[in-house]
C-alpha cells in the first residue's frame, strides 16, 4: 500500500516541480525558498522521488514517469538541496542559501535514505559536494551549537538527537576527515542527552566509553519519562525523537557501521509511553497545545518509530499500528481524488501560507 500511495501521490506532485532557468537543469519542490521549512518539504519530495526511481518494483503507470526520468527528476532536486546549501555555489529560488543551523541537519537525516538509494548513479562531483555540504553542517554543530537539556526551558529531546545522529553520520560517511573524532564525541553528548532523565547524573554505567553521569547536561524527560514540549505532555514530539534514532538506527545496519551505544539510551522505556498513548488504529493520542495539524505532522513520523519497535525492540503489536493508519491515509487520499494525501484538507493553506502548505 505505502509505494501505491507514493506512486500516486508522485503522479500530482509534478505539478510543483519547478525547473531553475539559467541552472544547468536544477529542479525545486514547492517555492524552493532558502528557509528551514521549504528545504525541508523540497528534501521531502526528493526522497519520494528518489526511493521510486530506485525500487524495481515501482509501477510507472502510477507515476506517469519512467524509472529513468525519476532517478533524473530526484538528481536534479538533490543538485538543488546541496547547491543552494552555505557550501554550494548556487542559491536558492530567493537567491538566499541554507544551512549551518540547529535544524538544518534534519532536513538532512530525513533526506539521506533518498541519497542512498540513488547513490549508484551520482557523479564524482555529487559526492564531492555532498561531502562538503555534510561537513560544513558538521563544523557548525561542532563550533556554535552547544549541548543544551531541560524539563521546561531548553526542553531539546528530538534536536538533540537528531543533531547527534548526524554528527555520528558524518564520522561514519568520512572517517578520514579530521573532525571525525570530535563528531563522535559531541554526536554521543547529544545523544545522551536526548532522552534524558533526573536520574542520568548519577548513572554509573558506561555508555561510549564513558559513565553516563558524565555525559548528562540536563534532562528532556521526568523520571516516568513525560515530554513538556512546546508548553504540554507533547507525545507527538517524542514520536520525532524516536523516528531519528530509527532513521540514524536502519541506517547503520544498511552500510554496516556500529551504532553509538548513547543512540538507544532509554528507548525502549520511552517507546512504552509512547505505545500507550496510541490509539489502536495507530493515531497518537495528541490532543493539542500548538499550530501543527493534527493526524498530520509528527503523525508521519509515527512510522519509522513503529518500525523501529519492531526491528529492535521486538514489538509485535507495530503491524497492526501501521496497517490500520495507512488505511486511513488511503481513505484520506482517496477521497481527495487526486492523489495528494492532505490537499482537500489544508486547501486554504496553499495561498495563506505556501511554505507549509508543500511541506
Amino acid at each position: 500500500m505505502t509505494r501505491s500511495l507514493l506512486e500516486d501521490w508522485v503522479a500530482q506532485a509534478r505539478r510543483w516541480l519547478y525547473r531553475l532557468p539559467d541552472s544547468g537543469g536544477l529542479v525545486c519542490y514547492g517555492i524552493g525558498h532558502h528557509g528551514h521549512w521549504a528545504m525541508q518539504a523540497h528534501d521531502t519530495a526528493f526522497s519520494a522521488f528518489a526511493v521510486l526511481a530506485a525500487d524495481p518494483q515501482t509501477d510507472t503507470a502510477r507515476t506517469g514517469m519512467s524509472r529513468d526520468e525519476l532517478t533524473a527528476t530526484a538528481l536534479a532536486m538533490l543538485r538543488f538541496t546541496l547547491r543552494s546549501h552555505h557550501a554550494g555555489e548556487g542559491r536558492a529560488t530567493d537567491l538566499g542559501n541554507w544551512g549551518r543551523s540547529w535544524i538544518s541537519p534534519l532536513g538532512l537525516e530525513r533526506m539521506m535514505h533518498g541519497v542512498r538509494a540513488i547513490r549508484p548513479v551520482l557523479t564524482a562531483a555529487d559526492h564531492d559536494l555532498l561531502r562538503r555540504v555534510l561537513l560544513s553542517e558538521a563544523d557548525w554543530l561542532l563550533e556554535s551549537w552547544p549541548v543544551t537539556a531541560g524539563l521546561t526551558q531548553n526542553n531539546r529531546p528530538e534536536s538533540n538527537m537528531w543533531n547527534g545522529a548526524f554528527l555520528h553520520r558524518v564520522a561514519s560517511m568520512y572517517p578520514d576527515t579530521p573532525q571525525a573524532a570530535a563528531c563522535r564525541e559531541k554526536g554521543s553528548a547529544f545523544l545522551a542527552n536526548a532522552v534524558s532523565i533526573p536520574e542520568d547524573a548519577t548513572d554509573d554505567r558506561v555508555f561510549d566509553g564513558r559513565p553516563l553521569r558524565e555525559w548528562h547536561v540536563g534532562p528532556n524527560f521526568t523520571a516516568t519519562y513525560g515530554c513538556n514540549h512546546h508548553g504540554y505532555m507533547n507525545v507527538g514530539y517524542m514520536a520525532i525523537t524516536l523516528s531519528n534514532l530509527a532513521m540514524f538506527h536502519f541506517a547503520c545496519r544498511e552500510e554496516g557501521w556500529t551504532p553509538p551505544e548513547t543512540l538507544y539510551l532509554h528507548a525502549r522505556e520511552m517507546w512504552q509511553v509512547v505505545k500507550t498513548c496510541t490509539f489502536p488504529d495507530g493515531r497518537l493520542w495528541r490532543i493539542g497545545g500548538d499550530s501543527r495539524v493534527r493526524y498530520c505532522y509528527c503523525q508521519d513520523y509515527a512510522l519509522p518509530v513503529w518500525l523501529f519497535a519492531q526491528d529492535y525492540l521486538g514489538d509485535r503489536d507495530t503491524a497492526k499500528f501501521e496497517e490500520r493508519w495507512l488505511e486511513q491515509v488511503k481513505r484520506e487520499a482517496d477521497h481527495n481524488a487526486d492523489g495528494t494525501f492532505l490537499g482537500s484538507r489544508l486547501e486554504k493553506l496553499h495561498e495563506r501560507a505556501p511554505t507549509y502548505y508543500y511541506r
